[in-house]
């Protein structure tokens, strides 16, 4: 395309190669004397400068006061450019004002929301990259709104290992931000997956009770809500409790997300025996599964009844294990799995000599040595030995016990379940 100067002279189209050279661009090899090079364009000298200034910034009736340019920011945000363009100074002003109003927070990351549209540099941190994300998608900045999200999101995801003792965001903002809907769907899923892993500090914190019906219903909808099944119980019941929950349906919606096959024996007595249940139908179906499931889960002929989500256990995050754990661990179900896995391993093993095997006594941690004792006297070959080497004594077995878990106040679940199944009856029918 030919250009032409006020003149009427003819000036070589700047965008495009000399004639009769092929263009060649930074970082393919020279052919020509032609190459065509380009610098990052960044104006950070002109921040807040008073050369060339024709627009003055005003955020929150003279709060922050800047020196702007017009041509720049109008380059970097439509918005902006937007609000510029029907800018006018009045007689007494020697350049336009543009008053700006911004949220507290927002207004004390103006300067960083400003310094990057000028320089393409911001510095990022936990404590203010919401307000400047917020302002990057007011004025629909984009390369700042994906460095903020991308920021956002790493420090959510560094926040779902419970046991990384890295620090993010409160769970207050953490619920903000889900329940607001301000954010992308990526964001949200990341607060819902933190707010799982975290659910144990979730439901003593005083952010609990101001939490949304639908933030609590999806919460205990999930696999991954990092509590036992009797905690989560209480802390629905606790929820309900604090907000006045009187509706009935909102109540049932609640509490068939309660899996109770996943409860202790003594609860489900409680609760049945005291009938909590009886005007919630739907509630009061999956408790009776659940005593069928206590009673009958070891019948091989019935395990086809117990699938489904009211089954399925919910995922745990641990740093280390508890006593609960330890328990479960040396039950006599686990002792069992454990020493037929050690039975196969060691008729596995032709290679290895049975005395070689006895000279290391030391079992593995899960299984108990009388069951480990039992394995060895199978071998001929420690007949033999054991009139040349006895045996060590065997330490006694440890009774099994299995409490109700801790933190479980079913007296107080149960009672104002049973309070409002009286309160909601006659609307039942």
């Amino acid at each position: 395309m030919k250009r032409f100067s006020p003149s009427g002279q003819h000036y070589p189209d700047p965008s495009m190669p000399p004639e009769n050279a092929p263009e060649v661009t930074e970082g393919q090899p020279l052919t020509t004397e032609s190459k065509k090079v380009k610098t990052n364009q960044s104006f950070e000298s002109l921040f807040d400068s008073e050369s060339l200034c024709d627009v003055i910034l005003s955020v929150n009736d003279g709060q922050f006061v800047f020196r702007g340019h017009k041509m720049i920011l109008g380059l970097k945000s439509e918005i902006l450019a937007t609000m510029l363009n029907e800018l006018h100074s009045s007689e007494t002003q020697s350049r336009p004002v543009l008053s700006l109003k911004e949220a507290p927070e927002c207004s004390m990351v103006f300067s960083r929301f400003l310094y990057f549209i000028y320089s393409g540099a911001v510095w990022l941190h936990r404590d203010y990259v919401l307000p400047l994300h917020s302002l990057a998608e007011k004025y629909q900045v984009k390369p700042l709104i994906q460095h903020c999200h991308s920021y956002i999101s790493q420090i959510l995801f560094n926040m779902i290992d419970i046991s990384d003792g890295c620090r993010g965001f409160s769970l207050d903002i953490i619920c903000d931000i889900y329940e607001g809907n301000l954010y992308s769907d990526e964001i949200c899923d990341l607060c819902y997956k933190v707010l799982c892993a975290k659910f144990r500090d979730l439901s003593t914190s005083e952010r609990w009770p101001l939490c949304s019906w639908h933030l609590v219903s999806d919460l205990l909808k999930c696999d991954d809500c990092n509590a036992e099944e009797n905690v989560i119980l209480t802390s629905a019941t606790e929820w309900m409790k604090k907000n006045q929950l009187a509706d009935k349906n909102l109540i049932e919606d609640i509490l068939v997300n309660i899996r109770y096959p996943l409860l202790h024996r003594k609860v489900l007595y409680h609760l049945q025996k005291n009938g909590v249940f009886k005007n919630f139908p739907q509630v009061q179906e999956l408790v009776e599964n659940a005593v069928r499931y206590h009673c009958f889960k070891d019948v091989p002929e019935a395990r086809d009844d117990f699938v489904g989500i009211q089954f399925t256990k919910r995922t745990i995050y641990r740093t280390r294990p508890n006593s609960a754990e330890n328990n479960r661990m040396n039950s006599p179900e686990t002792l069992s799995s454990s020493s037929q896995n050690l039975s196969r391993s060691v008729q596995s093993q032709t290679h290895c000599s049975p005395a070689v095997f006895i000279q290391n006594p030391q079992p593995p941690p899960v299984v108990e040595s009388q069951i480990y004792s039992n394995l060895i006297q199978e071998s001929p070959e420690y007949l033999r030995l054991r009139e040349v080497v006895p045996a060590p004594p065997s330490p006694p077995m440890q009774p099994t016990v299995s409490p109700i878990p801790q933190l479980y106040n079913v007296s107080s679940a149960a009672n104002y379940v049973q309070n409002a199944s009286v309160q909601t009856g006659d609307r039942s029918s």
